[in-house]
Parts: structure tokens; sequence; C-alpha cells
């Protein structure tokens, strides 16, 4: 049979550039991947490789490589085959990148659940007798033991918050667009949709009040980031408490 598929095989004594077979790759960062091959003349491919590059994102490739090997040469074009590409080999989903983050915030001691039970009214009251080193008597253990704390200077507890962020990696070939939908505002973790390991440790975080359950997730504003001349990443975050105020954040949290 005559060898005519010249996208796959290169005539010999031909002196111009002929295309070779596509290939795929794969990897975590970037996810599928086109590399789109040429091979010719050592000449023509220098060429061809400068031409490339000059023209910069223009060229349609997110990364370009030359190699030679005496006389003939090849160039390599990278195509990350991202939803905006004319294969749109990956979605947000398979490119996403999920971290799980903790920090530490301080707050005020009255707001603990063990001083649910005592009135915003008896709060003042008891901050203002242990401020003026009066006695408190008579109260009940929690409006106690808050005056215990305000009379040591005990004002504030720390607390953990989880912060979980979702990275996406996106080349100009797509529109970059982010999603300002429900920004501060609480959202649940099923709404998120980490991945499924990731959200099976999430369905069920220790409370400060001693029971397990889910905790309340704050949207917080989209950030995007150049990391080339094609190339950028897209970030989204969400604040993870035990719980947040109903006003204005739309928690479970209200002033008693």
């Amino acid at each position: 049979m005559a060898i005519t598929d010249t996208s796959i095989y290169r005539i010999v004594g031909n002196t111009e550039i002929h295309q070779l077979r596509d290939e795929r790759t794969w990897n975590p960062v970037d996810g599928v991947q086109t590399w789109r091959r040429f091979a010719g003349p050592a000449e023509k491919i220098k060429e061809y490789f400068n031409e490339l590059t000059a023209a910069g994102a223009d060229s349609g490739g997110d990364e370009i490589r030359e190699s030679y090997n005496g006389q003939a040469g090849q160039v390599h074009i990278r195509v990350i085959d991202d939803s905006g590409g004319e294969d749109g080999g990956n979605t947000e989903e398979l490119n996403a990148v999920w971290e799980l983050m903790s920090q530490d915030i301080q707050k005020p001691i009255e707001s603990h659940p063990d001083f649910d039970s005592v009135i915003a009214a008896k709060k003042r009251e008891i901050e203002k007798k242990a401020r003026d080193a009066e006695s408190f008597i008579g109260g009940t253990d929690a409006e106690t033991n808050l005056y215990a704390y305000y009379s040591n200077q005990v004002l504030d507890y720390i607390a953990t918050q989880l912060i979980l962020r979702k990275s996406i990696t996106v080349s100009t070939k797509s529109a970059i667009t982010l999603s300002y939908a429900d920004l501060n505002t609480v959202v649940a973790i099923d709404a998120i949709n980490p991945p499924s390991k990731l959200l099976g440790a999430l369905a069920s975080l220790p409370k400060m009040d001693g029971t397990t359950g889910a905790w309340e997730w704050l949207k917080k504003g989209p950030q995007c980031r150049q990391l080339g001349r094609s190339k950028f990443a897209l970030s989204y975050e969400w604040w993870g408490a035990d719980r947040w105020a109903k006003i204005p954040y739309g928690g479970t949290w209200e002033p008693g």
C-alpha cells in the first residue's frame, strides 16, 4: 500500500515542513494537553519556530519547543485543551485544584456557645460589674462564669476557621468569567461541590457546643492572577465556621 498520508510520514527529499500526528498528555496541573508536532529541514524548522514565538499568544500555543537531529528538526506546540479551545478536553471540574487550610481567629468571650443562655442585657450588667470591681451574686452558672472571665480580663477566645479554596487554570482561549453569585453569603457545602473524599471529611466537623455537624461556609470574592502571557489562575474561597450571623450573612447565629 502506498504511503500517502503526509501528516504522518515525511516524503524523502521534500524541503517543506510537514505536520505529524498529534499526541496528547495529561498532568494534574494543566489537565489534558495536545502536542502538535511538525517536522522538516533544520533551517525551515528554525524559521517556523521564530515565526511562532514572534506571534506570542496569537500563535495558539501554550508552549513551543524545537529540537534537531542533524539536518532535520521538529517543532512541538503544546496546547492546553481547556473548555475554550476547539477540543475542550478539560472541564472546570477536571482542572480544579482544591486546598483546605485553617487559621485561628479571636472572638469575644461572650459569643461562645456556653453563654448563649445569657441575654444581652445581662451580659452588659455583668461586664459593668466586673469593670467596676463590684461583686456579682445569685446568677446562673453561665452568668457566674462570664463574670469570672471578665473579672480576670479574659475577653476573647481562640476559634479555628477553615478556608476551602478552589483554583482553576485557564488559557487565553477561554473567556475569563468569575462567579459573584452569593458573594459574602453562607452556602451549603454540597453546593460548593468539592471532591467526594473531601466532602466526606467536611460533612461532620466539631462544633463549639461539643457536638458535630455541618459547618457554615461563607463565599468570598473570586480572584484572578495571570501566570504568563497566555495562562490565568482563577480561585474561589469559602470561609468555614461553626456558625455565621443570620444578618447579614444568612447563617444561623442570632444575638440573644
